[in-house]
């Protein structure tokens, strides 16, 4: 091997290991994991409808001051509680639930959103401007 080519795959090397890499795992099928300020300018004003793998279908209007209105969540019946943004993810409380608030990670591929808990999609949508469904 001549020194000059050695010399540049030594450079090469060094760059390689110089350059700082960034790497976040996403499930399979979502584009891009969503940091609390895209879930909030995604949900505020705004109406999510989508199924979750446990409650089923649903449709929630996210009002600017903390509160959201819903349908399908709890066997279909209409509710209401309060959402917050935490570490990244969507934390939703509903008024009458015994249980503590829940949070979930958004992804996005598309249109459509991945509700996420643990690394895994429990639930998909999209969102629809305004409040369409009177909610």
């Amino acid at each position: 091997m001549t020194r000059l080519r050695s010399a540049l795959l030594v450079g090469m090397a060094v760059v390689a290991l110089a350059m700082p890499v960034t790497v976040q795992a996403s499930p399979k099928g979502i584009q891009e994991i969503l940091m609390g300020s895209e879930i909030q300018g995604l949900i505020i004003g705004n109406t999510l409808t989508g199924q979750t793998a446990k409650s089923g279908a649903f449709a929630e209007f996210y009002n600017r001051n903390g509160t959201i209105q819903g349908t399908g969540y709890n066997g279909g019946t209409g509710y209401n509680g309060t959402w917050t943004i935490e570490n990244n993810a969507l934390c939703l409380k509903i008024t009458g639930d015994d249980a503590s608030k829940k949070c979930w990670r958004f992804g996005r591929d598309g249109d459509s959103f991945q509700l996420l808990l643990d690394g895994k999609v429990v639930g998909t949508g999209s969102i629809t401007p305004g409040n369409p469904n009177d909610l």
